[in-house]
């Protein structure tokens, strides 16, 4: 009875543990759960559904027949008239006409007598007098631009919201960039084709309405939607079967929290009909049927290369504003919704407690098999009853409650089996083995020694990455597979040597050709940042030992880069029960990897960040290169390329303190001063690093500019075009 008594308490706390992670932190898997969403989106089976939209597309062939983008307004008079021939239910333009159409006749006419055609005039008389009603197309900014609007455009949508604030928040942008006046008026009415990209570069959900200036306004998508239904109202409603949604007429479009609705992607490759703009512009009927512009939604846009933003899907592949726009609206007409269903704390709270439960039932079994295989049985259960869920009903589960019941309720049970069976000190020592290093395990039980522990903390450390140069093109010059290895692994030894058993650091990992390493944990090192920078120096000097082998055998001469930076770290053991890793984590590891690759843009072996140059206790011969902001983070320092030990002295010491002299003048706006410096310094044959000088000379000429404009800064962002550069 107390054995029954444990087990079901240590189901309740496991089941609370999960329920409570998730709630206090509901993001912390969201990388996993959208990679299993994703995977549901590619295993979808192809759907064929009803089409009510169709694109004229100002595609590629479009643009090599009628001429480059953008054309004049008269073309598109033209094929909005010529649409309005074949009775369409709504045209939509997906094209923001943001500015005066310069090929205008108007523009060039000096005789007062005749007035010439203006081609913005003739284009707003086309959209006015239509038959059908036409939407036009608009987009709100983020940042402020000369194109800024701060006018409401007039959309005929009445909207009621039912929501109260804390349940539905909308996106309040500050200004939007609309069409021309003389365009925008003429139109039926207008939506924004804003959509909002996650932080994986998707759009995932795309908002419905939004707050401008007070007034709520309909997206594109949903504007044309209200259009077909002729109904001025649109209703923001909540209710228990389907939480907040978007009600026009008999149709209740689910959305979120934003009001953003999820976008159900298809894996059909042409879900969205197609018709080339030069086939309406020429009415070339036998290239397209008229049933598919007869009484269909009809969305003006362009997938030509170039023109079209292109935004990422789940299946690996692309897809326009345009065909994004549309592929909204088929959701909506479709009724192909995705949501996440009113019942779901209640499905993750009792799935969570299931899962735990079967889990520990097989502790009765005392068997680590039964428990790891009825592990993998509910995992397998699992992932097809969320993709049922999500196929069959359009159902968003997080999977984070079942990822997390899974592994923490196998750990425990894992545990408790160990503990029951009391495992011997060899068994101990393979497990603890195969999560670290040889030289770590034995240190860390040596009690004698107590120099540091394997659990997880907080800690300073010096942090250290190297990469090969160009080993890419290296691997294509050495084909044989046995001499590729046994010439990278002669550096990896060399190198793996210094680090450990000559300057007491930890090497992470390998990562093909790079490497990684630490010090200062997991046992204690005294001025860890010199042994790392000396490591570094010394790297330099063993590659010209490895090269005199590499030469006689007539290998690549190797090179390498150095990223170096010192600062707090999460220390700990990280992985599953399978295999794990004692590694460290943290914005400051990505700062090391930065450093490293940010060697090929400033031309130097060795960069290390302000905290390392602040922590080192011996001298060096150091240059300063710049100040650096990594992008994506509000961390900024100085970062400075390392050439020797020992204080720089003699016309090296001038070099270094008249550059850092000009830096300084450029970080102050004192261009003129700055660049006198830098080309004198250009000058010198013992210039350290000519590639710095002649970019610090760019920057300057570049730099007059943007003073005039007040946009001049002297902080060098950090981010992949600039590494790749």
């Amino acid at each position: 009875m107390k054995t029954i008594i444990k087990y079901v308490l240590t189901v309740s706390i496991v089941t609370y543990i999960v329920i409570f992670i998730n709630s206090l932190y509901p993001d912390h898997l969201k990388y996993i759960d959208n990679k299993i969403k994703d995977h549901f989106f590619t295993t979808k089976n192809t759907e064929v559904f009803k089409n009510h939209v169709t694109i004229v597309d100002i595609d590629n062939k479009s643009i090599e027949e009628i001429g480059q983008w953008p054309w004049s307004r008269n073309i598109m008079s033209r094929l909005i008239n010529n649409l309005n021939e074949m009775s369409p239910a709504v045209i939509g333009l997906g094209i923001i006409f943001s500015e005066d159409d310069r090929t205008s006749p108007s523009n060039y006419n000096s005789n007062n007598l005749v007035e010439a055609e203006n081609y913005d005039e003739t284009f707003g008389n086309s959209i006015e007098n239509s038959n059908t009603p036409v939407i036009l197309g608009y987009n709100f900014l983020d940042t402020q631009t000369e194109k800024e609007n701060y006018i409401v455009p007039y959309v005929p949508a009445i909207f009621k919201n039912k929501v109260t604030n804390d349940l539905i928040g909308f996106f309040e942008p500050s200004s939007a960039l609309l069409n021309i006046p003389m365009i925008q008026d003429a139109s039926y009415s207008s939506g924004f084709l804003n959509s909002i990209r996650d932080e994986n570069g998707r759009v995932i959900s795309l908002p419905m309405v939004m707050n401008y200036k007070g007034h709520l306004l309909p997206s594109f998508p949903l504007e044309l939607v209200r259009t077909i239904y002729s109904t001025r109202k649109i209703y923001v409603q909540n209710s228990k079967e389907l939480q907040n949604f978007i009600n026009i007429e008999d149709v209740n479009i689910p959305v979120n929290e934003t009001a953003s609705m999820l976008v159900n992607y298809t894996n059909a490759e042409s879900a969205i009909k197609h018709i080339p703009a030069v086939n309406i512009l020429n009415k070339n009927f036998s290239k397209f049927s008229l049933n598919d512009i007869a009484s269909k939604i009809i969305i003006i846009g362009s997938n030509a290369s170039g023109l079209s933003p292109k935004t990422p899907t789940p299946f690996d592949t692309q897809i326009s504003t345009i065909d994004l726009q549309a592929l909204v609206i088929e959701n909506i007409l479709n009724k192909d919704y995705l949501f996440k269903p009113h019942w779901s704390k209640t499905f993750h709270y009792l799935s969570t407690f299931v899962i735990t439960l079967l889990i520990f039932v097989t502790l009765f079994y005392a068997s680590v098999i039964v428990t790891v295989t009825t592990a993998l049985i509910l995992s397998v259960v699992s992932y097809f009853t969320l993709a049922h869920l999500f196929h069959d009903k359009g159902y968003i589960l997080t999977s984070s409650y079942l990822i997390e019941a899974i592994l923490l309720s196998l750990i425990i049970a894992i545990i408790i089996n160990f503990l029951k069976n009391k495992k011997d000190l060899l068994n101990v020592k393979g497990k603890f083995a195969s999560k670290v290093s040889k030289q770590v395990m034995e240190d860390l039980l040596d009690t004698s020694k107590k120099k540091g522990d394997l659990s997880s903390k907080r800690k300073n450390v010096t942090i250290f990455f190297s990469d090969i140069k160009g080993f890419t093109k290296i691997t294509e010059k050495i084909n044989d597979p046995s001499n590729l290895t046994k010439y990278i692994n002669r550096y990896m030894d060399a190198m793996t040597k210094n680090i450990m058993l000559d300057n007491e650091g930890t090497v992470d990992k390998f990562m093909g050709d790079a490497i990684m390493a630490y010090w200062n944990a997991p046992y204690d090192v005294k001025n860890h940042s010199d042994k790392a920078l000396t490591s570094a120096l010394e790297q330099i000097v063993l590659l010209d030992d490895i090269n005199i082998i590499n030469k006689k055998e007539e290998m690549p001469i190797l090179q390498i880069r150095i990223g170096i930076t010192a600062g707090e770290v999460f220390v700990g053991e990280v992985g599953g029960e399978l295999r794990s890793d004692y590694t460290i984590m943290g914005k400051n590891v990505n700062h090391a990897a930065v450093l490293e690759q940010a060697g090929k843009y400033y031309a130097a072996n060795i960069i290390i960040s302000q905290s390392v140059k602040d922590n080192v206790q011996n001298d060096y011969t150091m240059l300063l290169l710049d100040y650096m902001q990594v992008d994506g983070t509000s961390d900024a320092f100085n970062i400075y390329q390392v050439f020797a030990k020992g204080k720089a002295t003699g016309l090296v010491e001038k070099y270094i303190i008249s550059f850092e002299h000009a830096v300084q003048l450029y970080r102050s706006a004192h261009i003129d001063d700055a660049i006198v410096i830098f080309k004198k310094l250009l000058d010198d044959e013992d210039i350290l690093n000519i590639k710095l000088c002649k970019l610090y000379i760019s920057r300057c000429e570049n730099a007059y500019e943007d003073i005039r404009l007040g946009k001049f800064t002297s902080t060098q962002k950090i981010d992949k075009s600039f590494i790749s550069g």
